[in-house]
C-alpha cells in the first residue's frame, strides 16, 4: 500500500530558563522508540463510547468528557471523526488498532481513539516520562495538549497548524488535517491532558517513553507530497 505522508522535523532552540524550548516531530509514519521504557495507551478492549476511568499498564486515564465522547470508535456528524493515518490512491487510511497498528482504508475496521469534545481527558503515567508521541485526529487551533511538569508545557494545536507546511485547514477530517507528533521533553513529566475548546480533540495511538521517540524519513519515491512540520510549543512563565 502506497500512503502519500505529511512528514518532517523542527528543533525548537533554547531561549532562556523562563522559555525554554522542547523538540518536537512529526509525520503520518508511526514514531519508533529509542530503547528505553516505552509505555503504549491500550484501548482496544474498553468498550465505546465509555467514560469509565482506565487502568493499564504504567498509566491511568481519566475522563471530564459528555457522555458520547471519551473512548471511541467510528465517525459521528458534530462529535468526533477518526484521526487519518495517512492516505492511499487518495482514500483516507486509518490505525487499526493502537501505537504500531496496521492501517486499513476501511472506517469500520478503524481501531478506537480517545475524543474529547468539549471536555478534558487526562493520561497519568507510573513514572516521569520525557516523550510523548501521538496521531493527532482534525488539528483545530482550540486544540491542546497540556504536560504535568513544572514548566507547565502546553502544545497548542494553533502552533501546529501554523508550522506545518501542507496543512489543509482548521478542523480538517481528510488527509492533510492529521499528524503523529512527537514530543521531547526537557522537564519529566507525569501526565498529559488533551482539552479542546470546540469538538474535538481526537487522538490515537498514544505511547509515552522515558527516551526520545523519533519519526522515520520517507524511504522510497513511493513516499511523494512530504512537506516540512515544525511545531511550536508554548511554556508558561514562572512567576
Amino acid at each position: 500500500m502506497k500512503h502519500l505522508l505529511l512528514a518532517g522535523a523542527a528543533l525548537a532552540a533554547l531561549a532562556g530558563q523562563a522559555e525554554a524550548a522542547l523538540i518536537t516531530t512529526a509525520s503520518l509514519f508511526s514514531p519508533l522508540a529509542i530503547p528505553g521504557t516505552t509505555t503504549a495507551v491500550d484501548l482496544q478492549g474498553i468498550p465505546a463510547p465509555s467514560q469509565a476511568g482506565v487502568s493499564g499498564a504504567g498509566y491511568t486515564i481519566s475522563f471530564a468528557v459528555g457522555a458520547d465522547q471519551g473512548v471511541v470508535q467510528g465517525a459521528a456528524s458534530g462529535v468526533h471523526a477518526i484521526p487519518v493515518a495517512g492516505i492511499s490512491n487518495g482514500l483516507p487510511t486509518y490505525l487499526t488498532g493502537d501505537y504500531g497498528s496496521a492501517q486499513t482504508l476501511s472506517a469500520s475496521q478503524a481501531g478506537k481513539y480517545l475524543s474529547t469534545g468539549l471536555g478534558t481527558i487526562t493520561i497519568t503515567f507510573a513514572a516521569p516520562q520525557l516523550a510523548l508521541a501521538l496521531l493527532w485526529g482534525s488539528i483545530d487551533s482550540s486544540n491542546a495538549l497540556v504536560f504535568g511538569n513544572a514548566a507547565g508545557d502546553t502544545l497548542t494545536g494553533a502552533a501546529v497548524q501554523g508550522l506545518a507546511a501542507g496543512f489543509v485547514g482548521n478542523g480538517f477530517q481528510g488527509p492533510g488535517g492529521s499528524a503523529y507528533v512527537s514530543v521531547l521533553s526537557d522537564t519529566p513529566f507525569t501526565s498529559v491532558s488533551l482539552k479542546s475548546g470546540v469538538v474535538s480533540f481526537e487522538a490515537a495511538g498514544v505511547i509515552g517513553s522515558t527516551r526520545p521517540i523519533s519519526v522515520p524519513e520517507p524511504a522510497s519515491a513511493a513516499l511523494f507530497g512530504a512537506g516540512l512540520l515544525g511545531l511550536g510549543l508554548v511554556r508558561r512563565r514562572r512567576a
